[in-house]
């Protein structure tokens, strides 16, 4: 039985055991969501239960979007425990065993973005201390998360949590554990300068923010007509259907799940100027001017076909009024917003071809897909993919296909958690280059 917790937390199914910590999935009733519960039981050492706490709450303190975030983390007369999102249960272990590695598409932003997320930690001071494939989650509904903390780790330091990422990133693509074979030998549409990059920070001549920076900056040399949407692949569902499959039956039934596929980033985005921005605010306000004569938008509208059909649409002009100071939000969820549809967004007609496209005053922590249209699709499914991410806190740039004309979509996929409650996010303005 598990031990006594808050009253809010209803256990559910016991997941199994990392190492000495017992995990179980469990019901967040205050606020109606699923949470990972792992828990230090009695046989324990009142060390390694103060060893547990402090490494969950030093990583409590770092927030990223690919770093599972941590709600809770408290001492028990006979042990410790952590309450964390839930990211799908399914780990890069269950694709490994599965035969299934990470296509590129999928590998280059994950593999950047995870990185990225343990620079945040190692920023504030903190070492993960234990990264392998068990702690990653990855599934088609979320970005990559780095978890699994507070595992005993002996000989813990930067240099090791880099060197053990990029070791976990090259078993993630090539599904192989051996260094005999560069990665771009073995998988097709990966660069040869990934293998050095991977090859450097084995090595320990990286830092996670030069690995995340060279990660992110990497070329792929898959074109962007030749992607083909992705499906699940059942050969890695299946390992965690089994051992979720009393889970699926507690939170699936009634629920209406739609897991959107999240389309890799195929254009790089490059970060510009700072702006500090909000979901609802923006702090800095910059003029941000008017596209050329050349490249012009003639209408922008809401795009919600799995909502009501309406989003704040009366903050809409305000995506290209030529400011930051005012921007548009979505709602307000209660829930994540995976486990209630598969995004919201809005649709920009655009007269011209542009190279390229500026989000400006973005909320932290926010996933997106880009898609185009020659006429205006009714669903999701009628539009075209162009690039995904994650997107970072103030300006980035994307690169874009030569499209003529036609309706630009802005899909947002997934929120992050508001400090306010609920899950909700922003954009102050898009501007298309010419």
């Amino acid at each position: 039985m598990p031990p006594r917790l808050p009253e809010r937390y209803q256990f559910e199914v016991r997941l199994g055991r990392d190492g000495d910590v017992e995990e179980w999935l469990a019901t967040d009733t205050a606020l109606d969501r699923p949470v990972l519960i792992r828990i230090l039981g009695p046989e324990t050492s009142k060390e390694r239960q103060a060893e547990f706490f402090e490494a969950v709450r030093g990583a409590s303190s770092a927030t990223h979007t690919h770093l599972a975030s941590i709600f809770a983390a408290d001492r028990l007369p006979d042990g410790a425990y952590s309450v964390s999102e839930w990211a799908g249960g399914i780990t890069l272990e269950h694709r490994k065993e599965a035969g299934d590695t990470m296509p590129v598409q999928e590998f280059l932003p994950n593999a950047a973005g995870l990185a990225e997320a343990l620079a945040a930690l190692h920023e504030r001071g903190i070492l993960h201390g234990s990264i392998d494939d068990k702690s990653i989650f990855f599934s088609l509904a979320h970005p990559a998360k780095l978890a699994g903390f507070g595992r005993h780790a002996e000989g813990a330091s930067a240099s090791k949590d880099v060197r053990d990422l990029a070791a976990t990133l090259t078993t993630a693509v090539t599904g192989s554990a051996s260094y005999d074979v560069a990665p771009s030998q073995m998988v097709d549409g990966l660069s040869s300068g990934v293998d050095r990059i991977l090859s450097r920070a084995r090595a320990g001549d990286l830092d996670a923010a030069g690995l995340a920076e060279l990660l992110r900056a990497a070329p792929s040399s898959t074109l962007p007509g030749a992607m083909p949407e992705r499906t699940i692949s059942w050969r890695w569902v299946i390992p965690a259907v089994v051992m979720l499959g009393t889970a699926i039956v507690l939170f699936l039934v009634g629920r209406s799940l739609n897991t959107g596929s999240q389309d890799p980033l195929m254009f790089p985005v490059t970060p510009g100027s700072s702006i500090a921005a909000t979901a609802t605010t923006t702090t800095t306000t910059e003029q941000v001017g008017t596209p050329s004569s050349s490249v012009s938008v003639t209408d922008v509208r809401i795009f919600d076909p799995e909502g009501d059909g309406a989003e704040h649409d009366l903050e809409i002009p305000n995506l290209t009024d030529g400011t930051t100071s005012t921007s548009w939000t979505t709602e307000r969820y209660n829930n994540p917003l995976p486990l209630i549809k598969r995004g919201v967004g809005f649709a920009l007609e655009v007269d011209g071809t542009p190279t390229g496209v500026e989000l400006l005053g973005s909320t932290d922590g926010m996933s997106y897909r880009l898609l185009w249209a020659r006429t205006f699709g009714e669903t999701i499914d009628d539009w075209e993919p162009v690039a995904s991410g994650s997107i970072r806190a103030g300006r980035g740039s994307i690169q874009l296909p030569g499209k003529a004309g036609g309706f630009w979509l802005v899909w947002i996929t997934d929120l992050p958690a508001d400090p306010e409650g609920g899950y909700v996010g922003g954009i102050s303005e898009v501007r298309f280059l010419p």
